[in-house]
């Protein structure tokens, strides 16, 4: 791997020497789950000053080798030469530092302690544990306890580094922006992944203890962290057989282990196999909600939703607790265009308000905001389109941009708010808004029919109580006190609070889809009666007949109404604009941000295609991570669509060819912008952009990849002229094939291809130079 240059290090100055190591040691009580990125602490003594000489900064890392203390201090010596090694431009000052101290710690997941290691320059290295409450219990361990707690250490790392969250723009304004994400299988691939695997293997029934996505709101020994960060390995790297290995000798101590090897086999396009696997274990036990799911789901990849409905009904019986099982069983309702029963069911969703997927967190405050912040741009690697953007241009949209997409509630929905909110468009797709609207009045009870109910059994019980006590005179005056109260047939939305989980005083409902709201008053008849004082009491039978049969709208899917009415108003205007402006033959021009989020919005609403035509126009005005992410999704989503059509005909197979060479194109011009873009905020490690590669060897090969991104990206000028628009001037670029090389062997090691450096050099002893150099 590269050594990350001087200019690749962001920093954060502490508030005072120590301070972060302090904080860091104070919060680690309050770490859930897998807890927070290593912290690195540098003390710093500048040789060229005495202003100021003496300070303490810090930063953040991920896809450090922490297997033991010996690793962490080769790497603590390794930046600490870097940063001593040449003058630093800091703060706008040129300042030579010497580095006597510099710490490490590394968060274990499993036993809840800090491991830290400090070198002391030069002398000795230390190594400490710090358990959650701040004490040192290093003198308390055996030697056998303090290895496994670094094997638990390095483990929990490596599943951070996995899983951590790339939903957000890798620029990350206003987020965690000082940490450095290093490419953890960069040096050793097979040998990251063994230690990973032997850990998953040894670890495996502590996997509870790291936590689990929203989907499910308790872990299980099959949905934690650690699996899935398993999972995510094995589909990377390819190493199905060893992880089946490893998976049936899990079996045998615990059973539903039987799921996860099924997804293995499915990633390994053994669907015979996972299917004839799952099917018996389904027979051993029937209410195994996770294998429901699995065939459920491959019911619905092979369009067969009619089986998929029971295998989902069986699944939210199983395990009615979570959010996964009731939206499989939304999906299929959709799919079968059962719209009521899908609504009714969305209704029913537990959602978890409280927790959210794992993501990297500042855990040490900055205390003078940006100010303490030193984020130099990397000049190692540059490119032109990528590197050149200046923040004035993206301040400017900003202050420019159209209120309305600024204001849309739904693009900050979280957790599983955020899928619920998927499947109310999925739904709203297929049925458009009107008629949503008159499926929803259909299984909900509307404001207006809730308030004449209100106003009705007024009259009731107002009716009932004279009744009553006309009754109570002609008997003697007994039983005066008595009185009949008649409940409303449903809860006063007004007045109770309801709660993510769909209930009332935070109760969890047992109702199952279609069924209707509890009521008090019983669905019979009522005739006119005349009264003995000459009043005539209302016939209610037809008011609130239908109105008992229907369901409470929970205020979370009746916010998610409103904000999708607001999302669906908001892309009429556009797509009216847009057709005003190209009927009177003038340019419908955005800013680059106003057309990435008009793309967000189409992509929220399942308009796949004008969203793509927004990204690419965002993109044609200047560089941007979220909507080349958004356009790498397209690409690959339009290829997996043209790999599905089956044609023996020659034209046509000579058309897909052409089309599918050039998507792989595009697929791979998008990945090296990302990754330009992603080193220039310090991360080298990407999962999604290492698997989109990795997927791309296996159909081109790696000798080909290799070769186009020689050809576009070399530093050496080009004689040639492209006629393509998406191609890069060389002359822009700079040290794009060096930041390539470090995935080159990890990609031909996993798709089983090693071709030799040389391959590709004898045909450019300039690149040979430039390399030496």
């Amino acid at each position: 791997m590269l050594q990350p240059s001087m200019a690749s290090i962001p920093e954060a100055r502490e508030e005072y020497l120590g301070s972060s190591l302090i904080e860091r040691t104070s919060r680690l009580q309050s770490f859930n789950d897998l807890g927070a990125a290593d912290l690195c602490n540098i003390y710093k003594e500048s040789v060229t000053s005495k202003k100021n000489a003496e300070i303490g900064t810090f930063l953040y890392f991920t896809g450090v080798d922490t297997s033991n203390a010996a690793s962490i201090a080769a790497h603590l010596q390794s930046l600490a030469t870097l940063i001593t090694a040449k003058a630093q431009y800091w703060f706008g000052e040129k300042k030579h530092w010497k580095v006597p101290q510099i710490s490490y710690c590394s968060y274990n997941a499993f036993s809840k302690v800090d491991m830290r290691v400090t070198v002391h320059i030069p002398g000795k290295i230390e190594s400490s544990v710090v358990s959650a409450d701040g004490k040192l219990v290093l003198d308390k361990l055996s030697k056998d306890e303090l290895e496994a707690f670094w094997q638990e250490t390095y483990v929990s790392g490596l599943v951070r580094s996995l899983l951590d969250t790339e939903d957000d723009d890798v620029s990350r304004l206003g987020g965690l922006v000082e940490v450095r994400k290093l490419n953890p299988f960069s040096i050793s691939p097979h040998t990251v992944i063994d230690s990973f695997v032997t850990g998953f293997e040894k670890l495996f029934f502590d996997g509870p203890k790291l936590g689990c996505c929203v989907e499910i709101p308790q872990p299980t020994y099959v949905n934690n962290y650690l699996v899935d960060a398993f999972l995510k390995l094995v589909k990377l790297v390819k190493n199905y057989d060893e992880a089946l290995e490893v998976l049936e000798r899990l079996r045998e101590k615990e059973p539903t282990v039987v799921s996860i090897m099924a997804k293995v086999y499915l990633m390994k396009d053994e669907e015979i196999k996972a299917i004839d696997l799952v099917y018996d274990a389904v027979q051993k036990d029937k209410r195994d909600a996770n294998l429901l799911l699995i065939q459920a789901q491959f019911c619905v990849d092979k369009g067969r939703n009619d089986l998929a409905l029971e295998l989902a009904k069986q699944a939210v019986k199983s395990s009615p607790s979570d959010f996964v099982s009731w939206a499989m069983l939304v999906k299929v309702y959709t799919n079968l265009r059962d719209y009521e029963n899908a609504l009714l069911t969305l209704n029913s969703c537990p959602m978890n308000s409280h927790k959210e997927n794992f993501a990297l967190k500042r855990v040490v405050p900055l205390r003078g905001g940006g100010e303490d912040l030193h984020l130099p741009s990397p000049i190692d690697v540059t490119m032109e389109e990528v590197s050149s953007l200046q923040n004035d241009e993206l301040a400017y949209e900003q202050r420019n941009l159209d209120p309305q997409l600024a204001s849309l509630p739904a693009s900050n929905l979280k957790s599983t708010f955020a899928m619920a909110y998927e499947l109310l468009t999925d739904i709203v797709n297929k049925t458009g808004w009107e008629t949503l609207l008159k499926y929803r009045a259909k299984v909900f009870v509307m404001e207006e029919e809730y308030r004449k109910d209100k106003i009705n059994n007024s009259k009731q019980n107002l009716s009932k109580a004279r009744k009553d006590s006309i009754n109570s005179v002609q008997n003697g005056g007994e039983d005066n006190a008595s009185t009949i109260a008649v409940k409303s047939p449903l809860r006063d939305n007004q007045n109770t609070e309801i709660n993510g989980e769909g209930t009332e005083n935070g109760e969890t409902s047992n109702m199952n889809p279609g069924e209707t709201v509890p009521t008090d008053v019983a669905n019979e008849s009522e005739t006119v009666e005349v009264l003995s004082d000459g009043e005539t009491e209302v016939n209610l039978t037809q008011a609130n007949g239908d109105f008992k049969a229907k369901r409470l709208c929970e205020r979370w899917l009746d916010n998610l109404f409103m904000l999708l009415y607001e999302d669906l108003r908001a892309y009429t205007v556009w797509q009216a604009e847009y057709v005003h402006f190209k009927a009177q033959q003038m340019e419908f021009k955005k800013t680059t941000l106003e057309w990435e989020l008009l793309g967000q919005l189409a992509f929220r609403l399942k308009h796949f295609k004008e969203g793509s035509v927004a990204f690419s126009n965002a993109l044609k005005g200047r560089f941007s991570a979220r909507s080349q992410k958004e356009m790498l999704t397209c690409y690959i989503k339009e290829r997996s669509r043209i790999l599905a059509r089956n044609s023996t005909s020659t034209n046509i197979v000579a058309n897909y060819n052409k089309a599918l060479n050039l998507l792989n194109d595009k697929i791979l011009e998008c990945c090296v912008k990302l990754l330009v873009w992603n080193h220039r905020w310090y991360c080298d490690f990407s999962y999604n952009l290492l698997d989109t590669l990795s997927d791309l060897v296996e159909k081109e090969g790696l000798l080909r990849v290799k070769t186009s991104v020689q050809a576009q990206y070399s530093d050496a000028p080009s004689n040639h002229n492209s006629s393509s628009s998406s191609s890069t001037s060389n002359s822009s670029n700079h040290g794009i094939i060096n930041l390539m090389d470090q995935f080159y062997d990890f990609l031909g090691e996993i798709n089983g291809e090693n071709i030799e450096q040389s391959t590709i050099n004898t045909s450019n002893p300039s690149l040979n130079d430039q390399r030496a150099h």
